[in-house]
C-alpha cells in the first residue's frame, strides 16, 4: 500500500536568494520547500509516495544526489507522523515581503535586497519569501532607536 512520506534534508550549503531556485528545482514535483535550517544550512522538505520507509529513503537519496552539495542530515517520516510533529510545534507568526516592507517603511525591493544581503533572515516557501513577524518588529525597533 502506497503512502506518503515527508523528507527533511539538510545540505552543506548556505541558504539564500542566490541558490533558492537551485534548491527548489529537484523537489518541485514533490511539493518541496527550501529554508535555512536551525544550524544555518540549506534545508529542503518534500513529500514522496512510497510503499515503505525504506523505499521512501532510497527515493529521497536518489533525489538528493542531484544536488551539487553534500547531504548533512536526513529525516524520513510518514506524512501523518510529520504532520503530528508539525502540529505540535508553535510556529511563529509570519509576514510577507510586502507586509515587512509596510511595517519597516521600506519598498518591497528594499526588503528583498535586505534578505539577499542576509540583513533580514527569511524563509523561502515555494516561490515566496516569508519573514518572522518578530524579525520585522525587532528591525523596526532598531531603526526607530
Amino acid at each position: 500500500m502506497t503512502e506518503s512520506y515527508n523528507v527533511v534534508a539538510e545540505l552543506d550549503a548556505t541558504f539564500g536568494e542566490e541558490n533558492a531556485e537551485a534548491l527548489l528545482g529537484p523537489i518541485a514535483e514533490y511539493s518541496g520547500a527550501a529554508a535555512r535550517s536551525e544550524l544555518g544550512h540549506a534545508e529542503v522538505v518534500f513529500t514522496i509516495p512510497a510503499e515503505s520507509v525504506r523505499q521512501a529513503t532510497s527515493t529521497a537519496l536518489a533525489v538528493l544526489e542531484t544536488y551539487p552539495w553534500p547531504l548533512r542530515s536526513l529525516r524520513v517520516l510518514a506524512t501523518a507522523d510529520f504532520d503530528r510533529l508539525t502540529d505540535a510545534m508553535d510556529l511563529p507568526p509570519l509576514v510577507s515581503v510586502q507586509e515587512a516592507a509596510d511595517g519597516l517603511g521600506m519598498t518591497r525591493q528594499g526588503v528583498l535586497k535586505a534578505i539577499k544581503g542576509k540583513v533580514l533572515p527569511a524563509t523561502r516557501v515555494g516561490g515566496t519569501w516569508v519573514l518572522q513577524r518578530s524579525v520585522v518588529d525587532n528591525a523596526r525597533a532598531r531603526r526607530g532607536a
